[in-house]
């Protein structure tokens, strides 16, 4: 398997010879309650250097304030451990930390944070020129009509009152995602890969909208409901037969590949536990890519 088809926890370089960068396990970020939430939480750290660092975020967490957004956000957390001097915060030698893109609460996986003023404005004027890579994995209903790869380059919009963008081809801002299916399935549900070079707010969720396939769980665009376990399991003898199999947004931010002074540098985040077994109880698992070996 080439190094740059790796998949799950780990980061390389795009270089000849490249060897894929395996972290360690309990190398991770502590927040206490209530910075994120009501309970403890310890981040993954999925890649680190002098200049930033990469967290798997899990869903609802925001990377940064937005006034869309009830949940905690890193930028406050860490920023906030920092100048308390927490000792694993020190030893990351960072100056300040700040998100080089906002991913919604909503959407787990890799939140990328640099290290001090430099780099936070280098990696951004970097990701708003496009010179990034986003890969996102989603779950939605099959629709036989749905071509296998498409690109969805509505303009978007900011709705006036609700949360969420939509289409506007007069006042819309440029964006474009590249969808490719990955698998479907028997059960009525496909995945798909969505891939950008920038991302607005929802856009990965608003454009899959546009084209019919809303992500399984998104009411904000009308995504379709998790099936039960009645409905995948018809003859299952349980107690909570008319539970859904999940409670979250099926979505994943999987890869960024970032365009770096002598190369491209690319960090993974696995998929959580809960949307790996989704994959497998929907019949999808076939559609993600292997794991390069440890």
């Amino acid at each position: 398997m080439p190094p740059d088809s790796l998949v799950g926890p780990g980061v390389f370089c795009r270089f000849p010879a490249a060897v894929p960068e395996t972290p360690n396990k309990k190398n991770a970020l502590g927040f206490p309650p209530p910075l994120l939430g009501p309970q403890p939480l310890r981040l993954p750290v999925l890649a680190s250097n002098e200049d930033w660092v990469a967290l798997d975020k899990p869903a609802a967490v925001g990377t940064r304030a937005h006034p869309w957004d009830e949940s905690p956000d890193l930028d406050a957390a860490l920023n906030s451990q920092l100048e308390a001097g927490k000792p694993e915060l020190l030893r990351t030698g960072a100056q300040l930390f700040g998100s080089v893109y906002y991913l919604e609460p909503e959407i787990p996986g890799v939140a990328l944070f640099a290290k001090h003023r430099d780099a936070l404005t280098d990696l951004r004027n970097r990701f708003g020129s496009g010179e990034c890579r986003f890969t996102f994995y989603l779950v939605a209903a099959r629709r036989a009509e749905i071509p296998s790869k498409f690109q969805a380059d509505a303009p978007l919009l900011p709705h006036r009152v609700k949360a969420k963008m939509i289409p506007s081809t007069a006042k819309g801002k440029k964006s474009f995602t590249q969808f490719t299916r990955a698998a479907e399935s028997d059960l009525g549900w496909t995945l798909w890969r969505a891939e950008a070079d920038f991302f607005r707010h929802h856009q990965v969720r608003a454009h899959a909208a546009t084209h019919g396939i809303p992500v399984l769980g998104d009411g904000e665009y009308g995504g379709p409901a998790a099936p039960t376990v009645r409905q995948l399991q018809p003859r299952a003898r349980r107690s909570d037969l008319d539970a859904a199999v999940f409670s979250e947004l099926a979505i994943h931010l999987s890869r960024v590949e970032l365009s770096l002074a002598g190369g491209v540098r690319v960090i993974e985040a696995p998929f959580s536990k809960s949307f790996a077994l989704l994959l497998r109880r929907l019949g999808l698992d076939s559609g993600v890519p292997a794991r390069s070996p440890a």
